[in-house]
């Protein structure tokens, strides 16, 4: 823990000023599916990724993750308002209690050393109050935090993990739901912009090859902006 606070002081002291005030932490979504994409293991360790439960590489790319020393999230599908095609392992209102709690710790065993989770689509469910105390209850127990990926404005996930005692963080920029490269560096400097007005700023984008090859054109002037960080680095303690 001692070299991690020398570290950390160290890089605050290079930086410049106004990028050691602002923060910027990028979640990579939708991992899973397919090997750890080269492209982002060539990024920062500060880039932290989400992994899809129940799919051909979770708990391998999970654990890629680790040896990278990245934050890991566990990309929870929940259900959406609209209709659409629903991954394996998704937590619909029409569950019980017992069953989507269940189906939740089943989940978090399929990607190891997860530090806590966000919601996978989820418009609906996270709309849903009851739902997420229950979701809630399972992360205190297992002292994980929350972050709100925020696909609906009326989401209650992020107050109800508040209201549990949970770390919570809430997403404030999308950065690729248009996958070309103007649009995706029109939302970083967005996020930079952000982050540089109110301290602390959340994006999440998708492990498509523009997306990353965007973050990585783009690292020198992130990184002279702001002070990228793991999501971890953000997550509050709570009594």
């Amino acid at each position: 823990m001692k070299w991690f606070v020398r570290f950390s002081l160290f890089w605050l002291l290079t930086l410049p000023c106004g990028a050691q005030a602002a923060r910027l932490a990028i979640v990579i979504d939708d991992l899973g599916y397919q090997l750890m994409p080269s492209p982002l293991s060539a990024l920062p360790p500060q880039i932290s990724i989400s992994v899809l439960p129940d799919t051909p590489f979770d708990q391998q790319t999970a654990r890629q993750a680790h040896q990278e020393q990245r934050d890991v999230l566990l990309h929870m599908p929940m259900q959406p308002s609209r209709s659409a095609p629903l991954e394996l392992t998704t937590l619909t209102a029409a569950m019980k209690k017992d069953e989507l709690q269940t189906k939740l710790r089943h989940a978090l065993t399929r990607v190891p050393g997860a530090i806590g989770v966000n919601n996978h689509m989820g418009s609906a469910l996270t709309e849903n109050p009851i739902a997420m105390r229950w979701v809630m209850e399972v992360l205190r127990q297992q002292q994980l935090g929350f972050l709100d990926s925020r696909t609906t404005p009326n989401s209650v996930a992020e107050r109800q993990a508040q209201a549990a005692h949970i770390p919570a963080l809430r997403r404030h920029v999308f950065i690729d739901h248009v996958p070309t490269e103007a649009f995706i560096r029109r939302q970083l400097r967005r996020a930079i912009r952000q982050a540089q007005k109110q301290d602390i700023v959340i994006a999440i984008g998708h492990p498509h090859p523009v997306t990353l090859a965007t973050i990585t054109a783009m690292l020198p002037e992130m990184q002279q902006a702001v002070t990228l960080v793991r999501l971890s680095e953000l997550f509050t303690p709570t009594g």
